[in-house]
């Protein structure tokens, strides 16, 4: 039995390198490539790692930076132009004067790099806790790595809540932070939030944030207050429970 566990094993690890040389090689085309290496040749990054983070449409790696870097380790995150929806990331670009619709895919993959990158930035100045976005290059993001000892923090849905009252306050904040400072995430919940191991949660995945005038504004926000409150529900209610 050992034997047949040992094998079911090996079988389950080739089949997940196999998957993720499947997605390196999606990710990591010609134009990638390219444009890591001009990363490196500026002196941006000095190695890319491997992924920590995979989705559909793109995929994140941990990256290593030049000696003398204040941190360890950097976040890049690769769009995959061909697995992209042109169609999605058109309703949130549609309407929002920062931006210009491309009927390029290429093109409108890089314009939605560089809306996260703004849209990070512009929740940084607003005090709302995210990672810190580096620069952008055509299809690739680079931002502060949340992990600890090379290890990458798990998102609020792997993880759970440090402490589901407090937590819930906290995110709802954010929101609410967000909401009166002219912005709305459009996507938040519980897949968007990584638990950093200082106990944490820093907001993720900015790309389809919207600013006020955007005639989703309202309803997005509305969304998004929703999935903090779905989320949360059942661990408050737990804790109720545990306290009578």
């Amino acid at each position: 039995m050992a034997i047949i566990s040992k094998r079911k094993g090996a079988l389950r690890e080739d089949r997940m390198l196999k998957e993720q040389v499947k997605i390196e090689a999606n990710v990591l085309d010609k134009f990638a490539m390219q444009t890591i290496a001009e990363l490196m040749s500026q002196g941006i990054i000095q190695s890319l790692d491997f992924p920590i983070r995979q989705g559909k449409e793109s995929v994140v790696f941990r990256a290593t930076p030049p000696e003398g870097y204040p941190a360890e380790h950097l976040a890049v995150k690769i769009y995959n132009v061909e697995n992209s929806d042109f169609k999605h990331m058109i309703e949130y670009i549609a309407n929002d004067p920062r931006f210009r619709i491309r009927k390029n895919r290429r093109k409108l993959v890089h314009e939605w790099v560089k809306k996260e990158y703004r849209n990070l930035l512009l929740c940084e100045r607003m005090g709302v806790l995210v990672p810190h976005p580096h620069t952008f290059r055509n299809n690739i993001l680079v931002m502060d790595f949340i992990g600890e000892e090379g290890g990458a923090a798990p998102t609020l849905k792997a993880h759970g809540p440090f402490d589901p009252e407090k937590d819930y306050k906290f995110l709802l904040r954010e929101a609410e932070k967000m909401y009166e400072n002219g912005f709305v995430h459009a996507d938040l919940s519980e897949y968007n939030v990584l638990c950093a191991p200082n106990g944490k949660l820093y907001i993720i995945d900015l790309a389809q944030g919207v600013v006020k005038g955007h005639p989703m504004f309202e309803p997005w926000h509305e969304r998004d207050v929703q999935n903090i409150n779905r989320y949360f529900k059942g661990f408050m209610s737990s804790a109720k429970r545990d306290r009578v």
